[in-house]
């Protein structure tokens, strides 16, 4: 998984829930154009994914590492 598809399926999650993400922002003490840019930034990490999806009550769980031959 990239980096940008960790952030479509946060947006993804958003969208699902009806949440905006002017609400989403406001929760996490930014602006909504401060939320967006965080969203498009290139190493968007699984912790910046979790700071936003826990203001909607979701979190990512496991993430799997491993070894291919």
């Amino acid at each position: 998984m990239t980096n940008q598809d960790l952030s479509d399926m946060v947006i993804k999650i958003i969208k699902d829930n009806g949440v905006s993400k002017t609400f989403i922002a406001n929760k996490l003490g930014m602006s909504r154009q401060q939320l967006d840019n965080m969203l498009k930034k290139k190493h968007f990490s699984i912790n910046d994914a979790n700071s936003i999806l826990n203001v909607i009550g979701y979190a990512i769980d496991k993430v799997e590492i491993k070894k291919i031959s």
